[in-house]
């Protein structure tokens, strides 16, 4: 019988390609500019949201159909559980990757963006869902990001972010 692994973050491979969970803390916001989303909408017409054209918060909130921890997001976003002021936009990985009807069915009831597009998680650097990042369209700049663990969290880190 073999010896069970030691404890894998002991490991330097291991550890060498996490990163850490943000905060959502301000001013422990990533330095890198906010990108620019292009995609398609559920229903296939393409969508962008230039930030520049925007004059509140945006939230981006990364999410995938078949997550648990998604579920509460999605009924959230269709239920305004979002500060006044705040313009939520759902984003999904493409229509390569996720079916658009499922992605559609998940956002009823939304009112908001829904932009499905792969190229949105890598511009902002988004390895796994839930996950928020709250835009300032001025200027670009992130001011948190956080994993998504329930909407009381996500208050807590916009109210946070957008007294600071």
């Amino acid at each position: 019988m073999s010896e069970p692994p030691g404890n894998p973050l002991a490991d330097p491979g291991f550890v060498a390609g996490l990163r850490p969970i943000p905060t959502g803390a301000p001013g422990e916001a990533p330095d890198w500019p906010a990108a620019d989303l292009h995609g398609v909408r559920p229903d296939g017409s393409p969508v962008s949201l230039v930030l520049a054209g925007l004059d509140r918060p945006v939230l981006l909130v990364f999410l995938a159909v078949d997550c648990d921890g998604c579920e509460s997001f999605w009924r959230g976003l269709a239920g305004g559980s979002l500060p006044e002021g705040v313009v939520p936009v759902a984003v999904t990985r493409g229509p390569a990757t996720v079916d658009r009807t499922r992605v559609a069915a998940r956002a009823t009831g939304f009112g908001g963006t829904v932009v499905m597009s792969d190229r949105a998680w890598a511009d902002h650097r988004v390895t796994g869902y839930p996950f928020l990042v709250l835009v300032d369209p001025s200027t670009r700049r992130i001011l948190a990001e956080a994993v998504g663990f329930g909407w009381d969290d996500v208050a807590s880190v916009l109210r946070s972010a957008l007294a600071g």
